[in-house]
């Protein structure tokens, strides 16, 4: 495909040298005159009444400077995304809801300090039974975790059309099986911090590392009632997120303590507070049903999904939305229906996690699509292909609908990668497989209500001396968007990449860009770029218009320069006109506001295809991934080389889904208390054959074509990787991650039991 100046160039990441010489500031480098500590008592139990809180000596500590309880607090205490109903801090007469929920602040000028302080705080608690099986949650008749939570319903959600019933009446085959997800913790190098302060003006300064300023702006103006005017968030680099820092985490306590002890406090958590306290990716059991005619057409799908949404309500409605919508895949269905319910329990929190529900859906589907294809004898490649949505077609789930299909290309792509057929291993006790996934993954194209709104800001400013300031309200959390949106600026006004700076993640002096999440950015924020800078290259060109004397459509902006077309050496530097407008009183700032123009909640999609090669060993269990292929259909590729980092690091993130993270969670208390106990891949993971391919059919509404795909690879990886280990050990695996311990158990209760003799037979 063609590219520009900037646009399908692989220009190196803005922040990379700062990053690699250890120049980058994070929220905990933050240092700032007389700064305190902060750090907050979080509840024993996952579920209590508070009786009493007594600070007791704890005030007595050298250096304390406050301690703070709900009573001090003098806003609503309450903070959290569509349902407020998440306390800042529990007052004595309520009951807590997960080990995660803070009873008490301490401020103090060291941190040994605020520790000491912290653990002599006093609170006398009665117990309670908690609620920490969903299906025990809904069953509750007594029990509400939160009152106006029917059967502790937190969301549900439905999609249906045609007639299942029927569907499974004319299938010549029906399956059912039941398939059971993992909690995964982000793991995110940099544990939730930032820092907090007053200023003269009695404006509430917060820097933290975070996915959308606005909303914690939001939750922090309401949770201790001061003017959103006199509220300012600053976003850090994010040494990462994967959606653990999207929700509102810290932000509210930090401000509490800055504004209520009046001293300027930090606030940075250990990895056992990071564990417990940020939501992770919904643990599911999700039941699926499909009937199938014998040439594979699907007939009828029937899928439901019950997910754990810990305490509260946080993201878990869209998570179960897209999980929900995620279970048709890229497939033809003509009779379907999809249900599920989100659930209140005691455990830990849950919330957005990269691929936000898909990965869960991904799982469960093409599991079943390989159990419908074994039972068929039929090819599991083949099966899919009879079902792929056809060119001109819909998908059935509720997204545009505007995406090419390209699931043949993609197939053909992956073939070609994948090689001849599999030769077995001379040893015996070592069977290799392979398994594929073919997903529909979705990007946010700004339909959906941010804040109230539905669309995206972004301001663009050039400067007399030619070089130009990007501000948006997104955040670098190491996708690279700070680069990507130097080089659609660059493009756009003709500058060198250098020249132009990028202001993320401040709500003062940002437009509002809602949240990075939902691999959203480079669309949204690219077409508002576009629109801004559309603005201001008319008043440049009009301004060289005059100047030059040529008319401003036959001029063109590039490398610094505005040229005649066709007369090479007719130009004047961009410089030159930039001086001349600012001279002349003309706007060189303006804002762009993109808003996707229908008005429905909806996603934008694309396709994906992932195959994967794994060896078994069948004495041990262990599993060895010799070959991992994901092709993705990313539309325009703005910057080729940060478009491969997004997709392999998804695919590593995918395949510890697979085999090896789970969060130990057990009576609604976390076994696994640090990174030694939660294992995540490392480079002695990676597959010796390990290809991350794009192939680009433009989205007729993204920027140059573009399309999302930050954390697609993460919701076709781990069902193909667990379909190869079920095709090398000819086992049945119903969850995730795959343990050696469950292949194990898997071969044994597949091998036929020797058949025991009686006394009486002799």
């Amino acid at each position: 495909m063609a590219s520009g100046t900037y646009i399908g160039q692989r220009i190196p990441r803005l922040d990379a040298e700062s990053k690699v010489t250890g120049a980058t500031k994070y929220a905990a480098d933050i240092v700032l005159p007389g700064l305190c500590h902060g750090k907050i008592l979080f509840s024993r139990h996952p579920r209590a009444l508070v009786k009493k809180i007594v600070p007791g000596p704890a005030a007595r500590v050298p250096g304390v400077v406050k301690i703070i309880t709900a009573e001090d607090m003098p806003g609503t205490n309450m903070y959290g995304y569509e349902l407020q109903h998440h306390p800042v801090l529990v007052p004595p007469g309520r009951e807590t809801r997960f080990i995660g929920d803070s009873l008490a602040f301490v401020v103090a000028e060291s941190e040994a300090a605020a520790l000491e302080a912290r653990d002599l705080i006093e609170v006398e608690y009665e117990v309670r039974p908690p609620l920490t099986a969903p299906r025990q949650a809904l069953a509750e008749t007594g029990y509400r975790i939160h009152a106006d939570a029917e059967a502790n319903v937190a969301c549900a959600r439905r999609m249906i059309s045609g007639d299942v019933e029927a569907g499974f009446g004319e299938s010549d085959l029906v399956i059912e099986e039941t398939y059971f997800t993992a909690r995964q913790e982000q793991a995110f190098l940099e544990t939730e911090a930032g820092v907090a302060w007053m200023d003269d003006a009695r404006v509430l300064h917060i820097k933290s590392c975070l996915q959308d300023p606005y909303a914690v702006m939001e939750d922090v103006s309401k949770a201790l009632a001061i003017p959103k005017s006199r509220v300012h968030v600053k976003g850090t680099l994010v040494g990462g997120a994967f959606g653990g820092k999207l929700d509102t985490t810290m932000q509210v306590h930090l401000a509490a303590m800055a504004y209520l002890s009046g001293v300027p406090v930090r606030l940075v958590f250990d990895r056992r507070e990071s564990f417990i306290f940020h939501p992770k990716r919904h643990p599911t059991e999700i039941r699926v049903k499909i009937g199938a005619k014998k040439d594979g057409r699907i007939q009828a799908l029937e899928a439901e999904v019950i997910s754990d949404a810990g305490p509260y309500h946080g993201r878990s409605a869209e998570v179960l939305g897209l999980t929900v919508s995620a279970m048709a895949g890229p497939y033809r269905h003509t009779n379907i229906k999809l249900t599920g319910r989100a659930v209140y329990t005691n455990n830990l929190d849950s919330g957005a996690f990269r691929g936000f529900g898909a990965p869960q859906a991904g799982f469960a589907r093409e599991r079943a699509f390989d159990r419908l294809a074994q039972a068929l004898n039929m090819d599991p490649l083949e099966l899919r292909r009879v079902n792929f949505l056809q060119p001109g077609e819909s998908p059935i789930s509720p997204m545009l609908g505007d995406s090419p299909v390209s699931l043949e290309q993609l197939r053909t792509r992956l073939i070609e990668h994948v090689g001849p057929p599999l030769e077995q291993p001379s040893d015996q006790r070592r069977r290799v497989g392979r398994g594929l996934c073919f997903d529909m993954p979705v990007f946010d194209v700004s339909a959906i209500p941010v804040l109230g709104k539905s669309g995206v800001g972004i301001a663009v400013e050039l400067f007399s001396d030619a070089s130009a300031c990007v501000y948006a309200g997104g955040t670098e959390l190491g996708q690279g968007i700070q680069t990507i949106l130097a080089q659609m600026a660059a493009e756009e006004l003709g500058l060198e990449v250098n020249k132009v700076m990028v202001e993320l993640s401040d709500t003062a002096t940002c437009p509002r860009s809602g949240r990075t999440s939902a691999s959203r950015l480079t669309y949204v924020l690219g077409n508002a770029l576009r629109l801004a800078a559309e603005k201001i290259r008319r008043t440049v060109l009009e301004q060289a218009e005059k100047m030059m004397e040529v008319s401003r459509r036959d001029l063109e902006l590039r490398e610094g320069r505005i040229y005649v077309r066709g007369t090479p050496g007719s130009r004047m530097d961009l410089a030159e006109v930039a001086a001349a407008c600012s001279a002349g009183g003309l706007n060189l700032r303006e804002e762009g506001w993109f808003k996707y123009p229908e008005n429905r909640y909806m996603y934008g999609h694309t396709f994906m295809a992932t195959a994967a090669e794994v060896e078994v060993d069948l004495v041990t269990g262990e599993v060895k991934i010799r070959k991992l292929i994901n092709v993705h259909d990313s539309g325009r590729v703005i910057n080729p080389t940060l478009a491969r980092g997004q997709l392999l690091g998804g695919a590593m993130q995918a395949l510890g889904y697979a085999l090896m993270e789970e969060m130990d969670v057990v009576d609604g208390r976390v076994k696994t208390r640090s990174l030694a106990e939660y294992p995540v891949p490392t480079s002695l993971d990676v597959p010796d054959v390990f290809i991350a391919d794009t192939l680009e059919t433009p989205y007729q509404t993204g920027p140059y074509g573009a399309k999302g795909l930050a954390e697609h690879a993460l919701n076709s990886t781990t069902p193909a990787i667990v379909n190869a280990i079920g095709d090398a050990a000819g086992i049945k695996i119903n969850k995730t991650p795959v343990y050696a311990e469950d292949i194990l158990r898997a071969l044994k209760e597949k091998t036929p039991r020797p058949v025991e003799r009686s006394r009486s037979d002799g």
